[in-house]
């Protein structure tokens, strides 16, 4: 283990781009590593594990004193043999550590249905004025219980991100008071009332929502500043509907039905989900309830208009371009600049010749790109391909991601097949991708460079 005066080692190696925004101007030429400010030693101790981090208190006074100050506190009950070593270490951890600013505090444990010593944990959390909360609580019955969180983690004015995964019924306090909250993630958390989602859902910071499989709750979002929602959940019964603002920029959603809904159930879900979601810029959509609406004529008639969706995603295996209600959502979009098929498109009409008709106002003006993946060079795939192609006037890049066995299903050379299929676009290039795995279709609408991974 190294001591105090075995910091010989030469720390300029430790200055990366990040630590140098840390310290600015000042002087960068120190040898060793204790000559390094604070602020670079905190921001190492920063990517340590907590438990290393703490041990580096034993190496010097100077380590001692920066490790009480560490900026996060990481506890996992899965990094440790038994329940008694866990629960030491984070009631040690949470006494050696000053009361100084927290940036991240992160607890994953299993709990009983007894309200446990995880709130005084998370209390002493709040004290240090936390930024990001994390909370992971394993329930060890099989049946939902409630569950009353610290009234302090509502009344946190420092909280900016609060993630929340708990198989427990929960109740917010009556007064929630989170001025900076920006980023909120449920996960399989259950509201004894609506009132109670709500007041999470309407903090006047609030930019970013992810639900996973959230009970007992009507999803209405009233924060005037949101901007991304992920939702993924039941989307049926009189307990579900979504209803967003105009601010929303990019949503992700993955919903199912009960078994037990009849194909007009599920057609008037689907129509009242778009509409609540027809503002929106940038749109991911994981279900098949679209082929529900097809007979029915009042909701294809009542189409709800987005004016503003620039890139859409259907992640359904596959997609079918001869759906009605496809064609109408797509004529409904006038804006649409990209549009991706993550799990395959076809075209089964059983028509020859078969093409758009009307053909969608953004295929003439606005769609620049196309993207299919999971193409297996079926001859309904080839047809899919061959109508967009002669429909889409603008169009400027049409990607193909082949899947493994595409070329036991397509005997020559598929570039030249493509190729040779007449293209309304002048401009438009084709461009086949082998690999294991389409790399853009796995993170969320990078097609114009508007999205990071």
């Amino acid at each position: 283990m190294m001591g105090e005066n075995d910091e010989e080692m030469d720390a300029t190696v430790l200055v990366s781009s990040k630590s140098r925004e840390l310290i600015g101007t000042k002087d960068l030429s120190c040898k060793r590593l204790c000559d390094l400010p604070d602020e670079i030693l905190l921001w190492v101790l920063d990517c340590l594990s907590t438990r290393s981090a703490l041990r580096m208190s034993m190496l010097s006074k100077r380590w001692k004193q920066l490790s009480k100050s560490i900026p996060s506190l990481v506890f996992d009950e899965e990094d440790f043999f038994e329940r008694t070593q866990f629960l030491n270490f984070v009631e040690g951890a949470l006494s050696f550590r000053d009361l100084s600013p927290l940036k991240v505090f992160s607890l994953s444990c299993y709990v009983d249905d007894k309200e446990s010593q995880v709130n005084t944990w998370v209390n002493g959390a709040m004290r240090r004025k936390v930024q990001e909360l994390r909370l992971c609580l394993v329930v060890e019955i099989d049946r939902p219980v409630e569950y009353t969180l610290p009234c302090s983690i509502f009344r946190c004015e420092t909280l900016v991100e609060f993630h929340l995964e708990m198989f427990y019924d929960i109740r917010v306090p009556s007064v929630v008071c989170l001025p900076n909250l920006k980023v909120l993630t449920l996960d399989h958390v259950g509201f004894v009332n609506d009132i109670s989602f709500e007041k999470l859902l309407s903090c006047p910071s609030l930019e970013e929502v992810s639900l996973k499989s959230c009970r007992h709750c009507q999803l209405r979002i009233h924060g005037a500043r949101i901007k991304s929602l992920q939702y993924h959940g039941p989307y049926g019964g009189g307990d579900h509907t979504i209803s967003c603002p105009s601010s929303l920029v990019e949503a992700v959603i993955v919903v199912f039905y009960p078994a037990e809904e009849n194909p007009d159930q599920c057609g008037d879900r689907v129509f009242k989900l778009l509409k609540g979601l027809s503002n929106v810029e940038r749109l991911t959509l994981f279900y098949e309830g679209l082929w529900d609406m097809n007979e029915r004529e009042d909701l294809l008639d009542s189409f709800p208009v987005f004016r503003s969706l620039t890139q859409l995603k259907f992640d359904i295996s596959p997609v079918y371009l001869d759906c009605r209600a496809l064609q109408v959502m797509l004529s409904q979009s006038p804006c649409l600049r990209s549009l991706v098929f993550a799990e395959g498109l076809i075209e089964d009409s059983e028509l020859d010749g078969w093409m758009l008709d009307p053909v969608p106002e953004c295929f003439l003006s606005s769609l620049k790109e196309i993207r299919i993946c999971n193409f297996n060079a079926f001859e309904f795939e080839l047809s899919a391909v061959r109508v967009l192609l002669a429909t889409a006037l603008v169009l400027e890049k049409l990607f193909i991601h082949c899947s493994r066995y595409y070329k036991k299903k397509f005997r020559g050379n598929l570039m030249k097949h493509l190729m040779k299929l007449p293209q309304a676009s002048d401009q438009c290039a084709i461009s086949l991708e082998f690999r294991e795995k389409c790399s853009a279709c796995s993170r969320e609408f990078d097609l114009l460079g508007n999205q990071s991974d």
